[in-house]
């Protein structure tokens, strides 16, 4: 075999690992699954684990558990691709998009922007019950 055509083949077969990781990792969001929690709010403005600034004082979005980002550099990550989050609570419904990882919540804690959060509750009572999914957008 020459060296080109072992280059290629290697290259090959790193390409086809990658699509596969990329593609389980995609998987591993339980899209669909309802998940009783807890939903708290931040007004944050600046960088976001997905790559641009936010402005979570003013845009609808959510930051979610580190433990549904699988990628070692996050604005890589499947959630940052068009993935939403549906809360509920007391009958009102709204949907975020992912853009942020919250790093002090843990599985069933999502982090709402204080307008997402605002749709569902006064931002005084600062921790709220709520039923919670992921879905595509």
């Amino acid at each position: 075999m020459t060296f080109t055509r072992k280059f290629l083949t290697v290259v090959g077969a790193a390409s086809a690992i990658s699509l596969v990781a990329a593609v389980d990792a995609s998987a591993a969001i339980p899209f669909g699954r309802v998940i009783d929690g807890k939903a708290t709010y931040y007004d944050n403005v600046g960088p976001s684990a997905c790559g641009p600034n936010i402005d979570a004082s003013a845009e609808v979005l959510v930051a979610v558990s580190p433990v549904f980002w699988t990628t070692p550099n996050p604005n890589n990550d499947p959630l940052c691709r068009n993935v939403f989050v549906e809360v509920m609570h007391n009958g009102k419904k709204v949907r975020a998009k992912v853009k942020d990882k919250c790093m002090g919540c843990d599985r069933d804690h999502v982090d709402l922007s204080l307008p997402a959060f605002r749709r569902l509750a006064n931002p005084d009572r600062g921790v709220i019950d709520v039923k919670w999914k992921f879905v595509r957008g």
